[in-house]
């Protein structure tokens, strides 16, 4: 063992020797309930349209607490709206799941009791790009939440053929979608939804699940390009069971043919990403950085989003065009 081995380990010792010897002792501690705070994560998404930038509007807000305390009110009642910078007021509407106001398939499990989810959609959106948004939430019990959040400007895809938004790509290839930057927005999540997976590789013997969600992150306004699908899927690995890695492996060299995919690409504001964000070292978890203020806390993020729907196939009659030139 080395000197400097030594040394540490004879201090870890020291240190812990009070620490064993205090051990001895029991003290009556009482412990003091935090305050019962409302947390709201709100989030506004524009999809624009296939060959423009007409959009349309999805709004959702989840309201629950930083813990349940018995007796508490319920957060359903509330009232909930988004407003632009003109005249244009949209209220969200309370939804009898809370599932509707998760991203769906997530890992995580939301399981407080008392939440609520409030909901609204609109065609054309009632907003613009670039346009900032006031989020005013007025609980049952009276408690008040405020927020305000720049949606990013419009983007558009770069290279790419389709026919209302469909395209295919040839078997096991992978193809580099890129995008023109949106201003305002601090990062691009690129997330998908696969089928037809089992089907597709069962002839390799591959066990794989019928649908696969993935997602793939592209940091700051000027990185607009991602290669799908083999960039997706890095976060999703190490959460998931050997069957799907092998599956995400299998991915890297392309869709297998019959597959699937709806892909989205979606601009994410500063308060988004301040809220999903991790540090450099946090042993807490994520660091979450609110949007949502007064008589509670939370995030309000606002999005620009574009969607394709990508077929595997080789050419053939009746099938969208080919999305372009293979990656690999």
């Amino acid at each position: 063992m080395s000197p400097r081995k030594h040394r540490r380990r004879r201090a870890i010792a020291i240190l812990a020797a009070p620490l064993l010897a205090a051990g001895c002792e029991l003290t009556e501690v009482t412990v003091e309930l935090g305050d019962d705070v409302i947390v709201a994560e709100a989030q506004v998404v524009l999809t624009l349209d296939h060959d423009d930038d007409e959009a349309s509007l999805t709004a959702w807000t989840l309201l629950h607490r930083t813990y349940q305390p018995e007796g508490a009110p319920s957060l359903s009642g509330a009232v909930i709206t988004v407003s632009g910078e003109g005249s244009e007021t949209v209220r969200l509407v309370e939804q009898d799941s809370v599932d509707l106001c998760i991203v769906p398939d997530s890992t995580e499990e939301f399981a407080a009791e008392g939440a609520a989810c409030y909901r609204a959609e609109a065609t054309p959106a009632p907003f613009a790009p670039g346009e900032m948004l006031s989020l005013n939430i007025r609980a049952a019990d009276g408690r008040v939440l405020t927020g305000t959040s720049l949606v990013p400007g419009a983007f558009s895809l770069t290279g790419l053929t389709h026919e209302d938004g469909r395209c295919r790509l040839q078997p096991d290839t992978n193809y580099r979608f890129v995008w023109t930057p949106s201003n305002d927005s601090w990062a691009y999540i690129i997330d998908a939804r696969l089928e037809g997976l089992a089907e597709a590789f069962a002839s390799r013997g591959i066990n794989a699940p019928d649908t696969l969600y993935m997602v793939g992150v592209s940091i700051g306004r000027e990185d607009t390009d991602i290669v799908f699908p083999r960039n997706l899927g890095v976060f999703d690995f190490f959460d998931s069971d050997e069957d799907e890695r092998e599956v995400i492996r299998a991915l890297r060299n392309g869709l297998p043919e019959g597959s699937r995919a709806a892909v989205a690409i979606t601009a994410a504001d500063r308060n988004w990403v301040n809220w999903a964000r991790g540090g450099n070292f946090n042993p807490s978890g994520q660091v979450r950085i609110p949007s949502i203020f007064g008589e509670g806390a939370g995030m309000f993020g606002t999005a620009i989003q574009r969607r394709v729907w990508v077929r595997s196939s080789p050419r053939r009659e009746g099938e969208p065009p080919l999305c372009g030139l293979p990656w690999n």
